[in-house]
Formats: structure tokens, sequence, C-alpha cells
């Protein structure tokens, strides 16, 4: 029941929150495009936090693409995120911070290397600011995948014990700020329905009012905790493991998923071979 009524709440607020955008008297679509591409050529907000290097080692090992000369067994990976990058870009054509939740239906689909990979891929193209933030405070994976230990872990921002700021921090990569943490959460559906998360995100736009936020959220079909954050993002990236997602879950969460905002499906770790276009 506790599902079934954070799901509830939050189409309720992406309910509100779309006709708030359609009664307003906005730009026209062609000005707003034009504003948009004005925006992404101004200089990109320098923004200072503490550096926690990238252990190079444990993200080669993890997979994570941070490096931009990857083997020759990650150029066909870095190409796909590429392209993710690409399709994506045009659901986040809004005014303000762009956010996207990446989820899962289960555990070991791939969301969290996805945020992480589809995070340094937008930092790239320096464009924008990334904020990339683990949220899934029952398991939270993100620093483990870099290989780093915060000084000041997310969750305390959330409890309110520390403030905003002190929750991010940089990798060694220009234009990625990383917030998360290493240790697991048993309240954690309380922890993201409080005002912690409200003054993270607040925090983000005074920051940067142009940033892009990508979130790795838990499970869907394992908790609530995905369906309290929803309201605060513009939209949703499913990920869906190839042999590991199960037809009646995937069922399941595109029906928890009716009338939210999706961006589109990620297959991960599909089977079948894709020939290199350049032979």
């Amino acid at each position: 029941m506790i599902i079934l009524d954070a799901l509830e709440k939050a189409k309720r607020l992406h309910a509100q929150r779309s006709a708030d955008g359609r009664s307003s008297t906005g730009p026209s679509a062609p000005t707003r495009r034009r504003q948009l591409e004005v925006a992404s050529a101004a200089p990109i907000a320098q923004l200072k936090f503490p550096l926690v290097q990238a252990d190079r080692e444990v993200c080669e090992k993890s997979r994570v693409l941070i490096s931009k000369q990857v083997g020759s067994s990650l150029i066909r990976a870095a190409d796909c995120y590429r392209i993710l990058r690409t399709r994506l870009r045009s659901h986040l054509d809004v005014d303000g911070v762009a956010s996207v939740g990446v989820i899962s239906a289960g555990p070991d689909e791939g969301k969290s290397l996805t945020a992480i990979n589809l995070a340094l891929s937008f930092a790239n193209e320096k464009r924008r600011n990334v904020f990339l933030i683990d949220l899934d405070l029952r398991n939270p994976s993100v620093c483990s995948y870099f290989g780093v230990v915060p000084t000041v872990e997310l969750g305390n921002c959330l409890a309110k014990t520390a403030r905003p700021e002190e929750a991010f921090f940089t990798v060694g990569v220009d234009n990625l700020v990383v917030a998360g943490g290493l240790s697991s959460y048993e309240n954690s559906s309380e922890l993201l329905g409080g005002a912690g998360l409200n003054d993270l995100m607040e925090y983000i736009e005074r920051a940067d009012p142009n940033a892009l936020v990508l979130v790795d959220l838990p499970p869907l079909l394992q908790s609530a905790d995905a369906m309290v954050v929803a309201p605060h993002l513009t939209t949703m990236l499913l990920v869906v493991g190839d042999g590991v997602t199960r037809r009646e879950h995937l069922a399941r969460t595109g029906e928890m998923l009716h009338g939210m905002r999706v961006a589109g499906v990620v297959l991960n770790r599909s089977r079948e071979a894709i020939e290199s276009y350049y032979g």
C-alpha cells in the first residue's frame, strides 16, 4: 500500500505540474528553442567543489567510461552512450534545471552504471554542468563504481545534519559533480520524503540554473522511494536488463509509470551483436 500511495501522489503532482505548464503564457516553441540555443552557448557556470579523485583502476574494472581513451572492448559502449545522450536531449529542452531519474524494475539490471556513464557522456560535451546524485539509499553504488569515499555522505544532507553543498564533490572530470554515499538507510523513504531533498534540488538550481541532474533511483518494484522522488524530476529513463528483467515485472513497471513522464527504455546487456558501421 505504501508504494501505491506514493504512486498516486506522484501522478497527482505530475499532473498538476503539467497543467501549470499548459496554463502559463510562456514563449512559443520556436522562441523557446532559440532561448535554449542561446543558453547552451553561454559560458558554463564555474562550480568549485572538493576533489575526490576517482580510482581509474576501479573505474576500468567497473566499465565506468571515465577515460576518453577507452579500450577497444568499450568503444562500442561509449558510442551507445553518445547515441543515448543525443536521443535523450530532446526530452531535456526545458527552462531551468533538467533532471532525469534512471530506474529499473528490479536489482542488477544496470541502472547505476547507465546513470554514471550517461552523466560522463553529457559532461564530456561541455555544454552544461552535470550533477550525478545517488538516491538509491538502501543500496548506494555510485561512489563504489568510482572508487571514492565522500567526505560528507548525501544521507546526512537529506537528514539535514549537513548543508546540501557539503555533499557534492568532483571526481576529476570537468563539468561533472557527484553526490552519494556508502551507507545504507532503512528509513530511506522518510529521508527522501523530507525537506532535505527539496533543499538539495533548490541548491542545485541556485548554483547553476542550467544544470543537468541525473539521479540513480532505487528499483521501482522494491520500495516506494523512486515514486517519492519522481515529482522532483523532469523525466524518467527505464533500464531493462536483457535476460534479467522478467516480463511480468516489466509489465507491472509500465503500469506504475503510466501517466508519468518517461523519456524511453534502455535495453542493457543486449545479447544481439551489433556490427560496427566502420567494420
